[in-house]
């Protein structure tokens, strides 16, 4: 399973939203739990006329089995209540976004839910509420 993590609010200027997303990235990467099952990597967006180089897009994720799933979802959890001033994530993967604002297990649950559904494309409902908050 292939998903994507970016903060919530991305501008031009990404300040504080690309040093959290440095921060997320590094504390992916260093997380022992996820070390076997998961590839982590920070994408650089293109940068802009003149600049020599790109900010922090996104921070990719690719996870091996589905037990890694709920490691990082955890990693996630801890991540945020370590870094309460960072903007918001939002998690995508098989069409479905979701919002982590908080680091309460429950949005954890929630979003290890939306993110394991099906590719909307696919047959039947996915039974996840795109843009769900956490």
């Amino acid at each position: 399973m292939e998903f994507r993590i970016d903060t919530e609010d991305r501008t031009e200027d990404q300040g504080d939203d690309g040093e959290a997303l440095l921060s997320l990235y590094r504390w992916l990467y260093g997380d022992d739990a996820l070390e076997r099952t998961t590839e982590v990597e920070l994408r650089e967006a293109a940068p802009e006329e003149g600049a020599m180089g790109g900010a922090w897009e996104v921070v990719n994720v690719v996870l091996t089995h589905a037990t890694a799933l709920a490691n990082l979802a955890l990693a996630l959890a801890a991540w945020r209540q370590n870094h309460p001033s960072a903007p918001p994530l939002n998690a995508q993967a098989n069409g479905v976004t979701v919002t982590v604002h908080t680091d309460d297990p429950e949005a954890v649950r929630r979003l290890l839910e939306a993110l394991h559904t099906p590719d909307p494309g696919a047959e039947g409902d996915s039974g996840a509420d795109s843009g769900a908050e956490g």
